[in-house]
């Protein structure tokens, strides 16, 4: 298998769907749970889903810092001032 496809698979956000995919199908196999399925099946989803997301978000965060970007500052007199970094901008905490 090809390096990228190794890295895909051991991220957590395919993990996670495959963890979903798995219980799910394990939950339309047992016979007991029958009455319940569409509640289990909906929550597993969207607890997926959830993970999934918040993965995806923690990834963007820290991307972002990673960066170290800085976003420009518009003046009064729209000079083209250097842009100060996000964490140093005054009034901030």
């Amino acid at each position: 298998m090809s390096e990228r496809l190794l890295r895909a698979l051991r991220s957590r956000k395919v993990i996670v769907a495959l963890a979903t995919l798995l219980v799910s199908i394990l939950v339309l196999a047992v016979p007991e749970l029958e009455e319940l399925r569409e509640e289990i099946l909906t929550l597993l989803i969207a607890l997926g889903l959830v993970l999934i997301g918040g993965n995806g978000l923690a990834d963007a965060v820290r991307n972002a810092r990673d960066r170290e970007q800085s976003i420009p500052v518009m003046r009064d007199d729209d000079s083209d001032e250097q842009a100060i970094p996000i964490d140093k901008r005054e009034g901030e905490a």
